[in-house]
């Protein structure tokens, strides 16, 4: 049985291999071997199941609570100028691919014969949950916001809570292609948002590619990442905000060769810039990065820009081809917390190679805090202006960042203590030393 967005039931649905399709909505009367879905209504409402082609609306899809959306391995999720798939808070998202069969989320115009895609043919994916936020503010009062790109005044787009343990959801082999809208100044659509999403959650083997504004863009919460890949995001490739405390392994960050945006970086991360020190505070634990750069010699763009009060532990990360610097700590607030022997706020253990107008600029000190004396510490032991080596970091089109064994990468890892963090990776960057296949392999794209 097909059930619609309003939950009552229409007729039986067979799909193309000949099994019966249970609760795929708002199926048309449409020719049997079409193997597609064309999703004509805003809100979806019963558990829903979606496979193959599936397009939606030209506007925001919202997928309401109690809903559960199954969206199975190999679909393909497509949408035009002004869709956007927002699963709200009581709602939950389980599209689980495969290496394989990778579950894809893009524009129209990239199934569509003769059309190129471009950054921002689609909105992109939101998903909204009940874990804390420290925002006391805004439109939907203490410990909850209303997301971006979604009218104030629409209490679908509202997300925070108080359970950290909060699901909303899986996202594994996912791809996000051509997405994000700059709707106003601080009101943007992204690849891919996370708002209240709660630890829970699974966000494992997910890319994002050439978005119109962030790759992925955390707002508070303690959902972690694995596996994560953002190539040639227009602004900023992975950005948080308001008291985000996840943890992440293995993240890929490639910069495109330039941009439109006035201040883009690799990493752009914040607490709260209207109270710079609310709590709980943005204090991610992030292992085996990898940040590229486009080319110091081409731009000024910087690697990760810390502010407005976050902190952040990072270690094993490798930071190459920033045309400013590798990192700016970049105000008071963020600054207080470089202080004492595990500050919370700490790059570590990485390496910093190719950065800055001469290539050996990776930290620039201003009147908040003198960056290259806190980073270049001997307790950070960090590691400069040693090549790792990557053999093809920045082709856009098949890049390769897997370091030689001989590299600098091979050695010189911390050893995490957390038990969510794989503790074998004794590598430095995202992908292991002198490996013949990565765990990028497959299911990526970057075309």
């Amino acid at each position: 049985d097909v059930v619609d967005a309003g939950g009552a039931m229409t007729a039986d649905v067979v799909d193309a291999g000949g099994a019966m399709a249970a609760d795929v909505v708002d199926v048309p009367a449409a020719p049997a071997d079409a193997g597609e879905t064309v999703v004509t209504t805003a809100e979806i409402t019963a558990n829903t199941t979606w496979r193959g082609i599936v397009r939606l609306p030209n506007e925001l899809v919202f997928v309401r609570a109690p809903a559960v959306l199954t969206i199975e391995p190999g679909a393909r999720v497509v949408g035009q100028a002004s869709t956007a798939l927002i699963v709200t808070r009581g709602a939950r998202i389980e599209a689980s691919g495969t290496a394989q069969q990778p579950i894809v989320f893009g524009p129209a115009s990239a199934i569509t014969p003769g059309m190129t895609p471009r950054r921002g043919d689609w909105g992109g994916l939101v998903i909204l949950g009940g874990a804390s936020i420290n925002r006391t503010g805004g439109d939907a009062g203490a410990g909850e916001n209303q997301i971006e790109g979604v009218d104030a005044t629409d209490a679908r787009g509202r997300y925070g809570g108080s359970d950290d343990n909060y699901n909303c959801g899986t996202l594994r082999y996912v791809r996000i292609d051509y997405a994000g809208k700059v709707l106003a100044r601080d009101n943007e659509l992204n690849s891919l948002t996370l708002g209240g999403c709660g630890r829970a959650t699974t966000i494992d083997y997910v890319q994002t590619h050439r978005g119109e504004d962030d790759g992925v863009e955390l707002f508070g919460g303690t959902v972690d990442l694995r596996h994560i890949v953002i190539t040639q995001s227009d602004d900023d490739g992975l950005d948080w905000d308001y008291g985000w405390r996840g943890r992440v392994q293995w993240l890929f960050v490639q910069a495109p060769p330039s941009s439109t945006e006035s201040d883009p970086s690799g990493i752009e991360a914040d607490n709260d810039r209207d109270a710079n020190n609310a709590t709980p505070r943005s204090l991610p634990v992030i292992y085996n990065a990898t940040v590229i750069g486009p080319n110091p010699m081409t731009n000024s763009m910087p690697g990760a820009v810390f502010r407005r009060g976050t902190g952040v532990r990072m270690f094993n990360a490798i930071f190459t081809g920033w045309g400013s610097r590798a990192v700016d700590v970049r105000d008071t607030a963020s600054a207080a917390l470089t202080m004492g022997m595990n500050p919370d706020l700490q790059v570590s253990s990485s390496l910093f190679h190719n950065n800055g107008a001469m290539g050996t600029t990776h930290f620039v000190g201003d009147m908040t805090l003198n960056d290259d004396m806190v980073f270049r510490d001997a307790a950070r032991m960090n590691r400069f202006d040693l090549d790792p080596m990557l053999p093809a970091a920045n082709n856009l089109t098949a890049p390769n960042i897997t370091p030689p064994m001989g590299s600098p990468a091979a050695s010189g890892a911390a050893t995490p203590t957390d038990m969510f963090f794989d503790a074998t990776a004794t590598y430095v960057g995202a992908v292991r030393p002198g490996a013949t296949t990565t765990w990028m392999d497959g299911w990526t794209n970057f075309q």
